[in-house]
């Protein structure tokens, strides 16, 4: 039966090939995104050498949230655990990221992982991080060492001048030392720069700590026994690791990291094949009632019902192996590629061979096989079913079932989706999105359940414009006459057209927020600095700033994570006057003069999120530990200050650094704001080069960017899951003109020309385009609508229905329907009169 399977697939090449090219193209999205962050997750493994310190010993943060400051420790705690038995020399150090090394030319050196890092030269070589390749170590506060990949990247020599900008402040050293990179952690394969212990401290941390202590252990001495025994000499409050526990931290991150990436590349490729699954479903239903009666006469010459239903299956798990096989291979060349792009374009990222784990070929057999098998199951049992005594006969026809199994199940999931509905508009915020998203995919779900049961109804709605003409007539009624096929082969293009346009409205809402909130948001601001990368920046931006001519006053945010119980929370500090006029807000309660107070404020969605009023506490929880905050005021939604709100003393007490994120600048009367402009940036570019001076207009443009960025990759990526709905609608119209042979025969005999049976096709396609493209705006649009209204206090203020643009998309979904249609079309036009008369 396998050996007829293949033979089958082979004789029909045709007919399976759109099956195999639907499978191939999912399998490449999911095989070229896990074959091309494996190979970089390899690369950048290959930097986590086994740390040349013993054991490390590490704060434990109070917080699990990421943090501008450090955990941090004081020195005494190195000689508590020197005086451990087994250690030999306990060593304090230092390391911080957000340093930035600069160019002779004044640029920033790119980062591998997106930014440099800085450290204490090390006390001991025994525990040093990194060694001293060529030069002395680094004294005072005008020298420092720098990794050698980073000194040939940016061209420096011994002795040259070097700029690095570090959170505290701007600073040139002279080259003293080249290093060799850092040996493990986040820092490996990183911009990295030492300076000595008391120098590092100021430019790094701005006060005195360390963010590790690095321990090497007496000949002979056991490093758990050792560890164990340090853990118990300080508590809770330290993490105590091995050499080798630190490397395999460090290569689980990056797992962690590119899984990530790799995974919602996946999920697009599942979206990818489970339309393609219509496309395999529609093309199995189809050719196994065509096949009917052979089917029938292999079970009159002794074939069982399960061998029948076997010879179907197998010719699934032969496309599935093709398919899956032609997209590993295209996932590989596409790895490849994006290889070769990055090193074209000299990107700082490591280069290693490509790497195709037995684990990505086994997931894309699974995916592929796995999948186009399930499609074809409910043809296939429909094939074993089929009686023998059928053979005899030339009017047998496959078995369906009733439709009313599915009816039930989709009148059911339509209902609870209706009652997540209710309950996530309820609940609001992200919970409240979250449900309606969960209930959104039901009634997607649901409708695809009921599609025989309103399709044809909803095709004659949409296509009674077009007129009453026999050929109009015909495809309508073609459309109309297999509703199962139709609603299947239109479900595809739903589901695609739906996510597309839930995706428009959304990235239209976002946008359309950002600027709403922008403009009310920003009172007499006219400039907004920044650092590029989010970073944090020294104060002596905002000194510099209040210098320029035309500036009239400088206000300064900063910004930390903390968490109040189990909710992350973003802390932000503000100077005097910043309440006032330079960022706008509206009380619900309280004022800004609780600030100064040390009270904090609290937008009103983080308030209800905290259960908290005006005058409760909250316990803040900080890297510096746990502080104890009353709530002074409560703030309407902002998006400037969507955190716990403190005045800059009160935020440098629960362990802010004095640092800046955001600097809002109001320009004097009768200033040009763009003269002020560039003022500032020639104040402070040359020492802070990745800083960004925009007037209001510009910063939302930037706000904007990271949608229209998202947006693009998804719906690139959205397109792939469109053109498959699309082949579809291709085999549907080919097997049906296989179908209908000896029908398109009859229609020509009795006076239709070729024309007017293109058109008749062509009309069909359309039928089933415009199902698939109404049904898949109205579900798209009225989710994301939807969750906008969840979203209200969440930075989604107001709703934005791109209707241009969703009728564009209408449009170019109605062409490529036309368009559809024209090969199966010309194919049908081609056939000879009398022996599709003839054909049975």
């Amino acid at each position: 039966m396998l050996k007829l399977a293949v033979r089958s697939v082979l004789a029909h090449r045709l007919r399976f090939l759109l099956c195999t090219v639907a499978v191939t193209l999912g399998i490449a999205f999911a095989s070229g995104a896990m074959v091309f962050t494996d190979t970089l997750s390899t690369a950048l493994k290959k930097n986590f050498a086994v740390s040349t310190a013993d054991l490390t010993v590490t704060p434990v943060a109070p917080i699990d949230a990421g943090t501008d400051r450090p955990a941090t420790f004081q020195s005494t705690l190195a000689d508590t655990i020197s005086a451990v038995p087994g250690v030999a020399v306990a060593t304090p150090q230092l390391l911080v990221g957000g340093v930035q090394v600069l160019t002779p030319d004044g640029k920033p050196v790119d980062a591998n992982n997106g930014t440099g890092f800085g450290a204490s030269w090390p006390r001991d070589a025994r525990t040093a991080p990194f060694k001293l390749i060529t030069g002395t170590p680094p004294s005072g506060g005008r020298q420092l060492a720098m990794d050698e990949a980073t000194v040939n990247r940016a061209g420096y020599h011994l002795g040259d001048q070097v700029r690095v900008v570090t959170p505290t402040e701007s600073v040139t050293a002279t080259l003293a030392a080249i290093i060799t990179p850092a040996a493990s952690d986040a820092a490996a394969g990183a911009p990295m720069v030492s300076f000595d212990g008391a120098t590092a401290q100021r430019l790094l941390l701005g006060t005195t700590g360390w963010t590790s202590i690095s321990i090497a252990l007496k000949p002979g001495a056991d490093a758990d026994t050792v560890r164990t025994a340090v853990s118990t000499a300080l508590g809770d409050s330290v993490k105590v690791r091995t050499a080798k526990q630190v490397t395999a931290d460090g290569e689980r991150e990056l797992d962690s990291t590119f899984g990530g990436v790799s995974g919602v590349l996946v999920v697009f490729a599942g979206i990818a094949l489970f339309v393609g699954a219509f496309l395999i479903v529609n093309t199995f239903s189809m050719v196994v009632a065509q096949r009917s009666r052979e089917l029938a006469m292999l079970r009159a010459i002794g074939a069982s019902r399960g061998q029948v239903t076997g010879t179907v299956l197998a010719e699934s798990v032969t496309i599935g192996v093709a398919g899956s096989t032609l997209g590993l291979l295209i996932g590989i060349g596409v790895a490849v590629i994006s290889q070769l792009v990055y090193e074209s374009l000299d990107l700082p990222i490591p280069s290693a061979s490509l790497q195709v784990t037995p684990a990505t070929v086994i997931a894309s057999y699974l995916l592929g096989v796995g999948i186009t098998v399930a499609a074809a199951i409910p043809a296939a049992r429909r094939a074993g079913k089929l009686p023998p005594i059928a053979a005899m006969r030339d009017d047998v026809t496959v078995p369906e079932r009733s439709i009313l199994v599915r009816v039930l199940i989709g009148a059911f999931m339509l209902l609870m989706a209706l009652v997540m509905y209710a309950i996530g508009l309820n609940a609001g915020g992200l919970p409240g999105a979250i449900l309606i998203v969960f209930g959104g995919t039901m009634v997607i779900l649901s409708v695809v359940l009921l599609g025989p049961l309103i399709s044809r109804y909803v095709v004659r709605a949409l296509m009674s414009p077009f007129g009453r003409k026999a050929p109009v007539t015909l495809g309508r009624r073609n459309a109309e006459r297999n509703p199962r096929r139709t609603s299947a082969t239109a479900s595809a293009l739903m589901i695609s057209v739906s996510l597309i346009s839930g995706l428009l409205v959304l990235a239209a809402s976002v946008k359309a927020s950002i600027d709403q909130s922008i403009s009310d948001d920003l009172g007499n601001s006219e400039i907004v600095v920044e650092s590029g990368g989010s970073l944090s920046f020294s104060p002596q931006v905002a000194d510099r700033a209040a210098k320029v001519d035309g500036v009239r006053s400088v206000h300064q945010v900063r910004r930390l994570d903390g968490q109040v119980g189990t909710a992350t929370v973003q802390v932000t500090g503000v100077s005097d006057g910043t309440l006032d006029g330079p960022i706008t807000v509206k009380y619900d309660s309280g004022s800004a003069a609780v600030l100064a107070k040390g009270q904090a404020v609290l937008p009103r969605n983080l308030a209800k999120t905290l259960d908290v009023t005006v005058g409760k506490s909250i316990e803040l929880a900080t890297a510096t530990g746990k502080h104890k905050l009353t709530v002074g005021a409560i703030l309407a939604p902002n998006r400037q200050l969507n955190g716990v709100v403190l005045s800059i003393p009160a935020y440098e007490s629960v362990g802010g650094t004095a640092t800046d994120r955001t600097l809002y600048v109001d320009v004097a009367e009768g200033k040009q704001v763009g003269q002020v402009r560039a003022g500032i940036l020639d104040q402070v570019s040359k020492d802070y080069p990745s800083i960004q001076v925009r007037d209001q207009h510009a910063y939302a443009a930037t706000a904007r960017a990271p949608v229209n960025g998202v947006l693009a990759g998804i719906g690139f990526l959205l397109a792939m899951a469109i053109l498959i709905a699309l082949l579809g609608i291709v085999n549907t119209l080919a097997l049906g003109v296989v179908e209908r042979t000896r029908e398109i025969g009859l229609l020509r005999a009795i006076g239709m020309d070729r024309p007017q049976l293109r058109r008749m096709l062509r009309v069909e396609s359309i039928a089933i385009t415009l199902l698939g493209t109404v049904l898949g705006l109205l579900l798209g649009v009225g989710i994301a609508a939807s969750v906008q209204s969840a979203m209200v206090d969440n930075g989604l203020g107001v709703r934005d229905i791109p209707v241009l643009q969703l009728v564009i998309a209408a449009v170019v979904a109605g062409c490529f329907g036309v368009l559809a249609a024209v090969w199966p079309s010309r194919r049908a036009a081609r056939l000879d009169v009398l022996r599709a008369i003839a054909s049975e």
